[in-house]
């Protein structure tokens, strides 16, 4: 098992804690998974005592469940988590779209294509695809200047990036999501808050539908 590479700059628990976390987002340890300490710690590359460290942190954040005699186990994704979640990026993007017309630059908008072109280079990674789409709605939230609207956005998206990993296995979400991209970005430049906001609702409704539907949850 070969988990993200993490920046050696942090503390061995915090290496061990990010390099489990996007482990778990990126489903190479899929949901409902087993933690095993050796594992963890020969894969990454440090010793087993982060590694025993980093799981409360993660237990705490809902990423993983641990049963005592039976051991640690990643958490299911349910419809519940995905609906509750969906609900909160909605409101919170919707917020990020008001703030930020008022202020973007063409600068910005040549910024937003830069990762845009990016996620076009990513269409057959998945794992480089949705880290990018994440770089893209963070940006995005940056624009809005308001720093607990982005420390709230940064919360939701490791959530968002775990759900939708496997939403970009099915037929044409990936180049979906990159037309909702385009068109989202066409009304930032052209500072059309309401078709911005609509181009958003409904980025955010495919992404649900997908995932629910990658997960065997939809209706």
């Amino acid at each position: 098992m070969s988990l993200f590479k993490v920046q050696q700059s942090l503390s061995l628990k915090q290496q061990a804690y990010e390099g489990i976390k996007n482990a778990i987002i990126l489903h190479k340890i899929p949901p409902g998974g087993t933690l095993f300490e050796r594992d963890l710690s020969e894969s990454l590359g440090i010793s087993r005592t982060p590694v025993r460290e980093a799981i409360p942190l993660l237990e705490l954040e809902g990423w993983v469940k641990s049963i005592p005699r039976k051991g640690t186990f990643v958490s299911q994704i349910t419809a519940v988590d995905v609906e509750e979640v969906i609900q909160i990026r909605r409101a919170l993007e919707v917020l990020v779209i008001e703030l930020l017309i008022p202020k973007i630059t063409e600068r910005d908008i040549e910024q937003l294509n830069e990762i845009y072109v990016k996620q076009l280079e990513y269409v057959e990674d998945s794992g480089q695809f949705i880290s990018a789409d994440k770089d893209f709605h963070s940006y995005l939230a940056q624009l809005s200047g308001n720093r607990r609207l982005i420390n709230l956005m940064g919360t939701i998206s490791d959530q968002i990036r775990w759900f939708g990993v496997s939403a970009l296995n099915l037929p044409n979400r990936t180049e979906q999501t990159l037309k909702e991209h385009a068109w989202l970005i066409e009304c930032l430049k052209n500072k059309e808050v309401e078709k911005a906001k609509e181009a958003v609702l409904e980025h955010i409704e495919h992404t649900r539908v997908a995932i629910l539907s990658s997960l065997s949850l939809g209706d």
